[in-house]
C-alpha cells in the first residue's frame, strides 16, 4: 500500500475540499481522556485500518476488522475496550454468516436485515458501553444496486445517527466523504491537494467498481495502492476522533 505521508492536512478539517460535505456529529467526550481506539467493522474497515492507524496519533490503536462480518459475528467477543477507549463500529451491510441466517436457507436483506442490525448494533454498544468506553458509530457509503440496498444503507445510518447519547455514543458520516454533492454512489471525485495518482480531469478513484469497497484488492490484504476513498474514509473518522 502506498504511503499517506503528506495527506494528513485533512485532519482537523470537517471534510475535503471540493468533496460532498462530510457530516461529522460528535458528541461531548467523558472527562476521561482516550487512550486507545478500537476499530471493529468488515471488509471496509479492513481497507480503512492502514490509513487509519497512523492518523490517531499516540492512542493505542486496535483493529478487530474482518470481512463479510456482521454486528452478530462481534457479540460477546472480547473487543480489548477499557474505560478510556473510544470503539468506533463501522459496518455496512454484510448478511452472509450463520447469525444472519433468514431461517429459510438464505440471509436477511433490505428492512428485515435492518432490524437484525438494529438489535445486534444496540447489544454491542451496551457491550463496550459495559466496559465505560465511548462509541464513534460511522455512517456508511452508498452502493450500487437495487432499491433492497438503498433501504438498507438508508436504514442503517438512520439507525447509527438515532443512537447518538451525549458523552456516550457519537456519529460522524464518513460515508459522505466519498459520495457526491447528492450523498449517491461515484466512482471517482475531485482529487485533494497531495494526491499525485490524479487523471487528467482533475479525477480520482474513491471507489471500486464492485459498488462495495474502496479498492478491488482483497480487504484482509489491503489496498495494493494509495486509495483516495479508504483515505477520505479514515481522515473522515479521525477527525471525529480528535473531538471526542
Amino acid at each position: 500500500m502506498a504511503a499517506v505521508t503528506g495527506l494528513v492536512w485533512l485532519v482537523g478539517c470537517a471534510a475535503p475540499t471540493d468533496t460532498a460535505t462530510t457530516a461529522v456529529a460528535v458528541t461531548p467526550g467523558v472527562p476521561a481522556p482516550a487512550d486507545q481506539v478500537v476499530f471493529i467493522g468488515d471488509s471496509l474497515g479492513e481497507q480503512v485500518s492502514p490509513y487509519l492507524q497512523p492518523l490517531v496519533g499516540d492512542r493505542t490503536f486496535v483493529p478487530h476488522v474482518y470481512g463479510g462480518t456482521a454486528p452478530c459475528d462481534w457479540l460477546g467477543k472480547d473487543l480489548s475496550v477499557t474505560p478510556t477507549s473510544v470503539a468506533v463500529i463501522t459496518f455496512i451491510g454484510n448478511s452472509s454468516s450463520a447469525c444472519m441466517a433468514d431461517g429459510t436457507g438464505g440471509f436477511l436483506h433490505g428492512q428485515a436485515l435492518v432490524d437484525k442490525y438494529r438489535s445486534d448494533i444496540v447489544g454491542l454498544v451496551a457491550q463496550v458501553r459495559s466496559s465505560g468506553a465511548q462509541v464513534l458509530l460511522v455512517g456508511q457509503p452508498q452502493r450500487l444496486g437495487d432499491a433492497t440496498i438503498e433501504t438498507e444503507i438508508v436504514g442503517l445510518n438512520a439507525l447509527y445517527t438515532g443512537m447518538v447519547e451525549p458523552g456516550a455514543v457519537s456519529f460522524v458520516d464518513a460515508g459522505a466523504a466519498v459520495e457526491d454533492a447528492n450523498g449517491a454512489f461515484v466512482l471517482r471525485l475531485p482529487c485533494i491537494p497531495g494526491e499525485t495518482q490524479c487523471e487528467a480531469d482533475g479525477s480520482i478513484a474513491v471507489r471500486s467498481e464492485d459498488g462495495v469497497h474502496f479498492c478491488s484488492d482483497a480487504p484482509a490484504t489491503g489496498c495494493s495502492e494509495y486509495s483516495s476513498g479508504a483515505f477520505r474514509f479514515a481522515a473522515t473518522i479521525a477527525t471525529a476522533l480528535n473531538l471526542l
